[in-house]
């Protein structure tokens, strides 16, 4: 059994009764979370632009989160995973393999069940089995993947939407490996676009290629039913490795799920992932010195480098997307106000002066021992701060709040849910639409979900 076939079974026979309680509980806490964020950047540049791309109607089949209608299941899973990574708030997978889980799947297959007017339950099983997919695929392929610049949430992220869609459509095996196949013709994307607005668009794109690949095997449309394994097939051209198996995948998947253990992660801070770590040692000097700007004359930030690389340099950071990318703006902003939110993201602020001069103070390295890919497993964010009157404070993070073991509390996540929706929706609609997805499973047509998040337009 290849690995194409070993996902397709595991897509095909999973059902709600197979899924663990702990993991309900777990994946409705991420839909919570990616919805709130999507709504939060409902009213951005990048939603402006898709809504004059695709345009909805009030007669469509699935809406469009940034309150523009209605449209094709396919083009509002393009439009709402575009938006769901937009602030780059959205939750991480936890494998040396980087990548954001929810963003290809939730989209698709909430507009797909949204279209066929099928229950929450429905929609909560087959976005775990899209999420399991991603995340035990990313879990195994070989760091040479991201090394060689793929955006894994791209790749990676096509063939969680894919599987998803496909299970919410009942496909057989079959048609799964077809499925597959189609959606690995249609992968794509690349490092070199991240701090600009394509990076959200691999999301979107990964969502809407997983919808449509999932409708086309339905029909009969053919492809490679072993593309993942085959000669110049998915695995080969992107740099998985030998470790993504057929028997290594059969094993892994849903044993135990990966929203159980190890867990999936959770964003506290709207940054790139690669700048996590070193803000948190950041914070804990700042908290533990009482530290003001005035008294800062350097910031020594070592990472690994793999974060490194993903990373913008600091001239000529002015924008939100630019910004979310810029290790020497998020410390910037953390030295100042003690937080990272996003209001830290609007365009006047991050052009400001005092913030820009900061910048200029901060000073990014790869230490030593994380020069090769392989120490990523035990990478840290080490911050030394050189004070005005000579003194050398310095600290050490390992772990990151929000990441396993340390998951965001069910109090973290509502006081980020409402930071993200009250502005948009209101405080007693963002309410009403926590509670529905508190008890999604319950909700006999996700239909009524979808009303509740749903934006006035612009």
């Amino acid at each position: 059994m290849g690995p194409t076939e070993a996902i397709a079974e595991f897509v095909a026979h999973t059902r709600a009764e197979n899924i663990p309680t702990e993991v309900y509980g777990r994946a409705k806490r991420h839909i919570v979370d990616a919805l709130g964020v999507a709504l939060a950047s409902s009213r951005g540049s990048i939603s402006a632009i898709l809504g004059e791309v695709i345009e909805g109607s009030a007669e469509g089949e699935s809406s469009l989160w940034n309150g523009r209608g209605k449209s094709k299941p396919a083009d509002a899973a393009w439009v709402n995973g575009t938006l769901t990574h937009a602030l780059d708030f959205d939750d991480g997978g936890v494998a040396l393999t980087p990548m954001h889980p929810t963003a290809p799947v939730l989209p698709a297959v909430l507009a797909l069940a949204e279209a066929r007017n099928l229950s929450g339950m429905d929609a909560l099983c087959a976005y775990i089995v899209g999420v399991e997919v991603e995340c035990k695929t990313a879990s195994l392929v070989s760091l040479e993947h991201y090394r060689r610049g793929w955006h894994s949430t791209a790749i990676i992220g096509t063939l969680g939407a894919a599987s998803g869609s496909a299970n919410l459509l009942r496909l057989g095996p079959e048609k799964i490996c077809h499925a597959l196949g189609i959606a690995s013709s249609m992968a794509g994307g690349m490092q070199a676009n991240f701090g600009s607005m394509t990076k959200p668009l691999h999301a979107g794109q990964a969502a809407r290629n997983g919808v449509v690949a999932a409708l086309l095997a339905a029909r009969g449309f053919t492809a490679n039913p072993t593309a993942l394994e085959a000669e110049k097939g998915l695995s080969e051209l992107f740099g998985f490795g030998d470790a993504v198996t057929g028997l290594r995948l059969k094993e892994a998947l849903g044993q135990p799920f990966h929203f159980s253990s190890p867990g999936v992660s959770l964003k506290r801070f709207p940054t790139c992932t690669a700048t996590h770590l070193c803000l948190e040692a950041l914070l804990a000097l700042r908290s533990s010195n009482r530290l003001v700007p005035e008294q800062i004359e350097k910031v020594e930030c070592g990472l690994h480098q793999g974060d490194y690389r993903v990373l913008l340099r600091p001239d000529g950071i002015r924008t939100s997307e630019q910004a979310r990318f810029s290790l020497e703006y998020a410390i910037s902003v953390a030295i100042r106000d003690g937080e990272i939110g996003l209001r830290h993201f609007d365009e006047a602020v991050i052009q400001s002066a005092e913030l820009q001069r900061l910048m200029t103070k901060v000073h990014v390295f790869v230490p030593p021992e994380l020069r090769e890919l392989e120490s990523k497993a035990r990478r840290f964010g080490l911050v030394t701060i050189h004070l005005s009157d000579g003194t050398v404070i310095t600290h050490r993070a390992t772990q990151i709040r929000g990441h396993p073991p340390l998951f965001l509390t069910d109090e973290e996540v509502e006081k980020k849910f409402f930071g993200c929706t009250d502005m948009i929706i209101g405080r007693p609609r963002a309410q009403e639409l926590l509670n529905a997805l508190r008890g999604i499973e319950t909700v006999p047509t996700v239909r009524e979900i979808v009303s509740l998040f749903r934006p006035p337009a612009s």
